[in-house]
């Protein structure tokens, strides 16, 4: 476990960290650091295909997992934008399926991907969630990493698109807090691909060790 909280440590230190140094830099930087497709998002996606891989090893003696790897992978793709990459917009946009603008071929192919996915997260609950609860409850480290990991992206998402969450309450933050809130965003997503590599990787050295 000591091994684990120092990883965490550093993980968060390292967010907070990157935070500031990006507010630190030149515009130009800071966008090459913190904008879509920069160096913090690169990181992430790579992130989510690494902790996949180490789930794969994991499929040989326990096929059970393949809902782990498959969502692994989905977050990768995700952080990719392949959810909107190849169609007019975005297929988990309530719009995609409803507008005029999108053909119904891209409008089948969301059907099916979102099946898919739903299909995917229907086995990770049913066959996961109560030993991962029970692992939670021993305060394993690869679970509380999963943990934490999600903690962050809650969090992440949040904060994403500050101004238009906050305009209902008739709240307008500075261009400087909304740039801080996307830099946070960004560097607490990477965290928390980074915590499932540690939690994937986790659980396959317990894996080899039975």
């Amino acid at each position: 476990m000591k091994t684990y909280s120092i990883i965490w440590g550093f993980l968060l230190i390292g967010a907070i960290s990157l935070v500031v140094v990006s507010e630190m830099v030149s515009p130009g930087m800071h966008g090459k650091i913190m904008n879509e497709g920069g160096w913090i998002e690169t990181a992430s996606w790579i992130s989510y295909f690494v902790a996949a891989f180490f789930v794969a090893l994991q499929l040989r003696r326990m096929p059970v997992r393949w809902s782990m790897f498959v969502m692994t992978l989905l977050l990768g793709l995700r952080e990719l934008d392949c959810d909107k990459r190849f169609t007019t917009m975005g297929i988990f946009k309530s719009r995609f399926y409803s507008s005029s603008e999108v053909p119904i071929s891209e409008k089948l192919i969301g059907i099916v991907i979102t099946a898919g996915i739903l299909v995917t997260l229907f086995f990770l609950i049913k066959n996961h969630f109560k030993p991962f609860l029970a692992r939670l409850k021993r305060l394993e480290g690869p679970s509380l990493s999963f943990f934490f990991s999600g903690g962050l992206l809650v969090f992440a998402k949040s904060i994403d698109g500050l101004s238009r969450k906050l305009e209902p309450f008739g709240i307008e933050p500075s261009d400087a807090t909304n740039r801080i809130a996307g830099s946070v965003e960004e560097c607490f997503e990477l965290a928390a691909a980074i915590l499932i590599i540690v939690a994937a990787a986790g659980a396959l050295k317990s894996y080899r060790s039975k």
